[in-house]
């Protein structure tokens, strides 16, 4: 009688025990890869851990690696379409080459419509194929319309609100050793600096640096009016910064320079502000600002490039549970977490322009008024688009050409040949 009690009592156990394993204990494994960078992989992995308190049948893990290594992981993941991860860190400028391969899958249509809706159009460009998006965008990628100030260098100057008073007050601060620059007054001579300033310039003449029938057009009288302009800071008569910023591997960036004392003003993206921050250990405010960029011409208007977004892999086994963590991440609350702890200009419309999003992130309020002048860059490689401007610009200012019209014809011939 005894066996026969303890055998029923040890079974009342073991169904009690079965009883209380919930019904996901079968766990869907996700496996994100991102490049490394500490301040955004902590916070990607802050953001996986609040989503798995709430969906606990889902474990996300991270796989970072250096951005060379990341890159060339990532392109060859997408060429072999092996199910090696589920979720992919993507620069939206690589949706161009892979969306159209079968490579990547389309996000869930309740979420494209999403952010079609309450996205800017730039933030998912490059991610958009035959009426699908691949990606969810994580940020607006701006490098125009921005500037950084070197506050002990501009002194009792104001800060200047026009073109005009920003080439006079560059001039101005401009210290020259001979050839050499100690400070460089506007030095917007970098990998971005250059093609942006110059499309930025090309359109706020009110112009496009397209034709109506797609291919580039960068021979008008406009884009010449601003390409000279440009040209002229670097080989006029009182030139404001040169070109190592092209042609010197391993200078500084020219927002790394600003924050060392060697440049005045520098247009950029305001991602770099961290670096002041961090590295320098300057202060806002006191050491430097950030601004809005004054317009060359007299409308607002600059291209935009698809930044950073997460995609999910085509021969993922795990679709449906990848879905529901982007879905997540593109909720207001947690998307403005991430762009605020990463730097970062909202994808989201309602986000960017939040009274809470500019409380914790001061540093963008010269931007989101701007974010709706900006046009999609284009549905090309922008990698190849900045290195053809910058090595055209580059050979002009330093006489391969014979002319503005010269190299001009020449920058539109190379462009057009990567449509």
């Amino acid at each position: 009688m005894r066996k026969k009690v303890s055998r029923i009592l040890a079974l009342v156990l073991v169904l009690t025990l079965i009883s209380s394993i919930p019904a996901f204990a079968d766990t869907t494994k996700l496996v994100i890869w991102g490049h490394q960078e500490e301040v955004w992989n902590d916070n990607y992995k802050k953001i996986a851990d609040d989503f798995m308190a709430e969906n606990p049948d889902i474990e996300i893990s991270f796989e970072f690696f250096p951005y060379d290594d990341f890159e060339a992981k990532v392109q060859t993941s997408l060429i072999s379409k092996n199910s090696d991860c589920d979720i992919y860190e993507m620069w939206g400028g690589w949706g161009i080459d892979y969306a159209p391969t079968g490579s990547l899958d389309p996000i869930a249509d309740e979420v494209a419509d999403e952010i079609r809706a309450e996205a800017y159009p730039s933030t998912y460009g490059a991610m958009e194929y035959d009426g699908k998006i691949y990606a969810l965008p994580l940020e607006f990628n701006i490098e125009c319309g921005g500037m950084v100030v070197n506050l002990h260098l501009l002194g009792d100057d104001p800060i200047p609100t026009t073109w005009d008073e920003l080439v006079e007050t560059a001039k101005k601060g401009t210290v020259r050793n001979g050839n050499q620059f100690d400070v460089r007054g506007f030095d917007f001579v970098g990998w971005d600096g250059v093609a942006y300033t110059f499309a930025a310039m090309v359109m706020s003449q009110g112009v496009s640096y397209f034709n109506e029938d797609g291919t580039f057009n960068v021979t008008s009288p406009e884009a010449k009016k601003a390409f000279e302009a440009l040209a002229d800071l670097v080989i006029g008569e009182e030139p404001v910064t040169d070109l190592e910023g092209l042609t010197t591997a391993g200078a500084l960036e020219n927002f790394q320079k600003l924050y060392a004392d060697q440049a005045l003003f520098v247009p950029h993206g305001p991602w770099v502000i961290a670096d002041g921050l961090t590295t320098f250990g300057l202060e806002y405010g006191t050491d430097f600002d950030y601004v809005a960029l004054p317009w060359f011409g007299d409308e607002i208007a600059f291209p935009a490039e698809t930044g950073w977004c997460f995609s999910i892999n085509a021969a993922s086994k795990n679709k449906e549970a990848a879905n529901r963590f982007l879905d997540y991440l593109f909720s207001d609350e947690v998307l403005m977490e991430n762009n605020v702890a990463c730097g970062q200009i909202p994808s989201k419309k309602s986000v960017a322009t939040s009274d809470e999003y500019l409380e914790k992130f001061p540093y963008a309020k010269p931007l989101v008024d701007i974010l709706e002048k900006s046009s999609f860059i284009g549905f090309f490689n922008t990698d190849r688009f900045k290195e053809v401007i910058d090595n055209t610009f580059v050979d002009y200012c330093t006489g391969v050409y014979e002319s503005s019209d010269a190299a001009l014809a020449d920058m539109e011939e190379k462009l057009n040949g990567i449509l």
